[in-house]
């Protein structure tokens, strides 16, 4: 679980644009210039903080290594943000539990607090809300319309019945695989957000392995906000949740924020933080692996010591 860096804003390195590095692929020297070329990128966001929890800003390509099956690859494309604003632009799912253990005030605060998120991103940005007990429901999709997901958060309607959290994530996945990954030239991190108390009634924890890995196939990163739930011998110490065990939030490079049900927007400016100090990388496999159909092991390293690195996907899935 992560506490709020109270740390002001820095600048970092800012380099070319996704589409722009694209475009001027030939420079790099690469045979095979053929349209594919774009689909073969590998990309992996990495959040990058000291043992303290405090974010590294000011990190420049050459300070990264990133590995595939333990190989060192060479770094094709790097990205981190120089303004003290968010201005990476966004494709966000809001999934929200109106479970039976949800009170319809947290709704409001839920509310909110997503107002004042969308406020600190691009207006290029998109959102959409999903409302969940047993199953998903879309109450808004894809939109830049901040009025209209307000709106949306009024719609979540009464809560009531289980809890069908994974469910809900596997759901935000196949609604971000099909918007957009790229708007005004710049590409668009995905993001799933589920506030929950983290108990699912449905699904098992150690069934979500196949989650993960479509969330890593997809570039989506998985943020949880879980409201607090305390067992009778834990005192004031948050009870570990289903969430928790399953790992699906660590293991997309997100990190798990406890809330303060009577103020949700530290959180969301915490995970706004989050996602603003964080650095794009991506590199090309070799001609050999590039298409032999196996799932293959990332890792990013930072030559900085104490550095802890929290990646978006640890592996990924070659084409046949």
């Amino acid at each position: 679980m992560a506490t709020i860096s109270k740390q002001s804003l820095c600048a970092v390195a800012c380099t070319l644009s996704l589409t722009a590095m694209i475009a001027i692929l030939p420079a790099f020297g690469r045979q095979d210039q053929t349209p594919r070329l774009s689909a073969d990128l590998v990309t992996v966001d990495a959040a990058v903080t000291d043992r303290e929890g405090n974010y590294i800003r000011n990190l420049k390509a050459e300070d990264f290594t990133i590995y595939e099956d333990g190989v060192p690859q060479r770094l094709d494309f790097f990205e981190a943000t120089q303004e003290a604003a968010l201005t990476r632009p966004l494709a966000v799912v809001f999934a929200i539990d109106n479970s039976g253990s949800i009170k319809p005030e947290e709704v409001v605060k839920q509310r909110e607090a997503a107002e004042g998120f969308m406020r600190l991103v691009r207006p290029e940005s998109l959102f959409a809300v999903l409302a969940f007990q047993y199953k998903p429901r879309v109450v808004q999709d894809f939109t830049s319309d901040a009025r209209k997901i307000s709106q949306a958060f009024q719609r979540v309607g009464e809560p009531g019945g289980n809890s069908g959290i994974f469910a809900t994530i596997d759901h935000g996945i196949s609604m971000l695989q099909r918007a957009p990954r790229v708007r005004d030239g710049r590409r668009l991190r995905r993001v799933v957000l589920i506030v929950s108390d983290g108990f699912d009634n449905v699904g098992r924890p150690d069934e979500q392995g196949p989650l993960i890995e479509r969330a890593a196939a997809a570039g989506v990163t998985v943020y949880s906000i879980t409201l607090p739930s305390f067992g009778p011998s834990s005192g004031s110490r948050r009870i570990m949740t289903l969430l928790d065990v399953s790992r699906i939030v660590p293991m997309t490079g997100g990190v798990d924020f406890s809330a303060d049900t009577s103020d949700f927007s530290p959180v969301f400016k915490a995970i706004a933080e989050e996602i603003r100090s964080s650095y794009t990388l991506a590199y090309y496999p070799a001609d050999k692996t590039r298409r032999d159909g196996r799932l293959h092991q990332i890792r990013v390293e930072v030559k900085q010591p104490g550095a802890v690195v929290r990646s978006s996907r640890t592996t990924y899935q070659s084409a046949r």
